[in-house]
């Protein structure tokens, strides 16, 4: 007979169940009900869950709550439904002051586990006050009739008594037939039909059922579990309750199995000897519903584009893995999507990601999972699958990609596939979690290797280890800033020459993070991660907002006697609209003069693209900043790009520094970059300075400006 496969189904099926019905725990308290109990009980539901239900519906005196308090105490005692034909209970109904007495019949079922445990009530109450008025009026009409005392004055009796019962009847008979759910009554043990509503005759089709049996007239019924629920229901006198049961009937004579999908309860109707002799059959036929269901379970599991298991089905599925054996992960991005995407429209982009959905596919067996988890990134678990075995696979997959021939509008493009590949273990070892962690790390490694390439990795891969720390400490990173941890230290530069000393103090700005527990962080742990996944713009312009507020709340003096050294990226530097962020943070920090701020760009960055760079650079000197070129000596050719950049500093690498006392070549190159500096109207700044006999060494070279340990420990830019 089908049993509910999801909470999702079990959901959707009790919310649109066409009769009230209302979850209680072994204490009685509401933990759910449907829309049809809400509209019953005039009141709303999240007013509802959570209260005990004597507490909700307190009736109007201690008699009212008795019976129903019996009939939950014996279905808690005795694991078995209750039915209650008839009771009168107070509740409250719109449009009238306090409480009104209604008439109710209340089917209260246990909610049992596989093991017998009771997890709850299942509290079905029906109004039938309306039915219960209608059959005492009929009572009233009788008794009010006159006392016939002539022949006439009883045919007149007996004609307005007929009349009244042929009229009620015909009423009670359009009623039952115009029902919306399906009803039938079925008689004895046999269930034959006794009586059906218009919904079950549509249900069931072309079929004369009225005094037949179930199985003489619906014989597919029989291989299908209903017939022996029937049987169950009848035996026991316990009601059966199904939710979205699929269902096969013939409804065109001799025509095809149709399915559809239907509620239903089988109530044991019990006789004056409280003997069952029956069954009333109610339900509603919910295709509709549940095939819509089914489409909504089905989207909230799979990627609309490619079909593939979606990122939070695929986590869910492959997290239940707990077979023995060692599984493989494949994390896979596709390599020049974007190439496609720019140049093509996305419509081009989206038709290839199917197409590479579909070229995965085919190397998939039954029981692998492939999923999309966005954007171009795709994941495959492969179970009962080593090492070998799957680096076998990921270069099969990687060759099926390189493979595929895409052509749009005329022109082909070519796409690679990125691997990274690790394995898991289903009971003890190694969990999911862990190998996704390092097939993804794996699959960036094999992106920055130069992409159409496959990387295993193993816990032990200290390669890979490095990258999943880059990944961890970006996350820090972005919680840093989030939080406000990232905390800005200075480091004083000292003049070397005696023209220097009565200038402006210079200091650089240097970011340390705090962790949650207190530990600092260096910037050897967070900025090498920044650079590595784009976030170095973030945190560069987190930096300067947070140096443009310390200076905002300076002493005038101070603020006009001392330069900041901020090092921004040359990403940053280049990125369309970082002028105008520097200006709005000008606006919001008005008392901060330009010529307060040197920005630092690395040498190596800033030769990468160097017209583009000066071309930065400049607009910020035009409002009054000024600029440094960090690491000077580093990059190649360094003197010939010198003169293109628009800087007013020179900090020559402290490889170089440290190399002028033992090394004649260090020696050499860093007179030579402080002599070519000077002849360019630039100052220069000897970077990492560590010993004290190396001052007086920089000085006679010719060097303005030193910076290292030797002059000055960094300190938090308030203390400076």
């Amino acid at each position: 007979m089908g049993q509910i496969t999801t909470e999702d189904e079990f959901r959707v099926s009790f919310e649109m169940a066409p009769f009230p019905a209302m979850h209680l725990d072994c204490d009685l308290t509401v933990l759910a009900c449907n829309a049809a109990y809400e509209q019953v009980a005039h009141v709303k539901r999240a007013a509802m869950v959570g209260q005990r239900i004597f507490e909700l519906f307190p009736g109007s005196d201690d008699l009212q709550t008795k019976t129903l308090r019996e009939s939950f105490d014996w279905v808690r005692t005795t694991r078995k439904a209750h039915h209650i034909p008839h009771m009168q209970y107070a509740t409250t109904v719109p449009d009238h002051l306090g409480l009104q007495e209604r008439h109710w019949t209340v089917s209260n079922v246990p909610l049992l586990r596989s093991d017998g445990a009771l997890l709850g009530i299942l509290h079905c109450p029906e109004d039938i006050t309306e039915l219960t008025y209608l059959r005492r009026a009929n009572q009233s009409i009788q008794d009010a009739m006159p006392y016939p005392r002539t022949r006439g004055d009883i045919q007149r009796w007996t004609r307005n008594v007929q009349n009244i019962l042929v009229s009620e009847k015909e009423r009670l008979h359009r009623l039952f037939q115009q029902a919306p759910g399906f009803i039938c009554v079925l008689r004895g043990p046999e269930h034959v039909f006794e009586l059906a509503n218009d919904a079950y005759y549509q249900l069931v089709g072309h079929r004369k059922i009225i005094g037949q049996r179930v199985v003489d007239v619906m014989p597919e019924l029989i291989d299908q579990g209903f017939v022996d629920q029937l049987n169950d229901a009848y035996s026991s006198g316990v009601p059966f309750i199904g939710r979205a049961m699929p269902i096969e009937l013939q409804r065109t004579a001799g025509g095809r199995l149709e399915e559809s999908y239907i509620d239903l309860v089988y109530q044991p109707i019990h006789d004056s000897n409280d003997k069952v002799s029956g069954i009333f059959v109610q339900g509603n036929d919910v295709t509709e519903a549940h095939i819509l269901s089914q489409k909504v379970i089905y989207q909230a599991a799979h990627d609309p584009l490619t079909g593939l298991y979606n990122r939070r089905e695929f986590a869910r599925l492959t997290q239940q893995i707990d077979e023995p054996g060692t599984h493989a992960l494949f994390c896979m991005d596709v390599d020049h999507l974007k190439i496609v995407n720019d140049r093509c429209g996305h419509a081009a982009g989206d038709k290839l990601l199917m197409e590479v959905a579909e070229t995965l596919k085919s190397h998939c067996s039954g029981y692998d999972l492939l999923a999309r988890l966005g954007g171009d990134e795709f994941a495959l678990v492969r179970r009962n699958c080593s090492s070998k075995d799957a680096t076998v696979l990921a270069t099969r997959l990687c060759a099926a990609i390189r493979d595929i021939r895409f052509v749009w509008r005329g022109k082909r493009y070519g796409i690679t596939l990125s691997i990274g590949v690790a394995n898991f273990e289903g009971q003890d070892g190694m969990s999911f979690e862990s190998a996704l962690g390092l097939a993804d790390a794996a699959c960036f490694l094999a992106k920055e290797k130069g992409r159409n390439r496959v990387q295993i990795s193993s816990a032990s891969d200290e390669e890979v280890r490095q990258q999943q720390r880059d990944m961890d400490n970006v996350t820090r990173l972005k919680e840093g800033m989030r939080e406000d941890r990232v905390s800005l230290y200075a480091q004083k530069m000292f003049a070397l020459q005696s023209a220097e000393e009565e200038g402006p103090l210079f200091y650089e700005v240097l970011a340390r993070l705090r962790d949650p527990s207190g530990e600092t962080i260096m910037p050897a742990g967070f900025i090498p991660a920044a650079e590595r996944y784009g976030l170095i713009e973030e945190l560069d312009r987190h930096i300067i907002c947070k140096a443009f507020a310390y200076l905002q709340v300076q002493p005038q003096e101070q603020r006009h006697s001392t330069c900041y050294f901020i090092n921004i990226s040359a990403m940053t530097l280049s990125t369309q609209g970082f002028q105008d962020f520097v200006e709005d943070s000008l606006a919001a920090y008005p008392l901060i003069s330009p010529s307060q701020i040197c920005f630092e760009v690395t040498e190596t960055a800033a030769i990468y693209n160097i017209e583009r760079t000066a071309e930065a650079m400049q607009r910020l000197v035009d409002i009054g900043f000024r600029f440094a070129l960090d690491d000077f000596g580093s990059g190649m050719a360094s003197f010939s790009y010198l003169s293109r950049l628009p800087v007013q500093f020179v900090k020559i690498d402290g490889e170089f520094v440290n190399a002028t006392v033992d090394q004649p070549a260090g020696k050499i190159i860093v007179e030579a970059v402080a002599k070519v500096a000077r002849s360019m109207n630039m100052r220069t700044i000897a970077e990492s300075v560590e010993l004290d006999e190396l001052i007086p060494h920089l000085r006679s070279l010719g060097l303005d400006y030193a910076q290292g340990f030797a002059l000055h420990c960094p300190q938090p830019i308030g203390e400076c």
